[in-house]
């Protein structure tokens, strides 16, 4: 568990980010990423899980993937099994069709952020059961997620 001045290191640094990032096209420096990841687990207090044992309930079927980027990141590419479900639309209090609210869901984007976002809007549109994948997009293919179109 973080100590308090941990977890207030981790939010100033979220916070940084999130002000560097207003400019359109910022830059942010080498290495800042991997910190704010590291700052967004560090804040995270929800389940555990085990990436071995989501990649198989996803293929079961005992569970969703839901990408919660946006459509340009969505086009470039995404996993297989996953279903694609925006941030933005989340903020507009769209749920889409294809994600079922009764099911455990685990959400993704690319850094292992804007998760963090999601899941508690998902949770006010009626998903009951709702896990932040702290990985992001690379990181959870090369730990072995199939891209869609290479596992179909």
């Amino acid at each position: 568990r973080a100590s308090s001045r941990n977890r207030a290191m981790a939010v100033a640094l979220l916070m940084c980010v999130r002000l560097s990032m207003v400019g359109a096209g910022a830059r942010l420096p080498r290495g800042t990423m991997s910190g704010v990841r590291a700052a967004s687990r560090m804040l995270y207090s929800g389940p555990s899980y085990d990436i071995r044992s989501v990649m198989e309930e996803i293929k079961e079927g005992s569970a969703q993937l839901v990408d919660c980027r946006e459509k340009w990141e969505w086009d470039a590419g995404h996993l297989h099994h996953a279903s694609f479900c925006p941030l933005s639309e989340l903020v507009m209090g769209s749920l889409p069709a294809d994600v079922q609210p009764d099911q455990k869901i685990y959400v993704h984007c690319k850094a292992g952020v804007r998760v963090h976002k999601a899941a508690p809007l998902m949770r006010q549109l009626g998903c009951e059961s709702v896990i932040p994948i702290q990985e992001g997009f690379v990181d959870l293919v090369n730990l072995g997620m199939p891209l869609a179109g290479y596992d179909d």
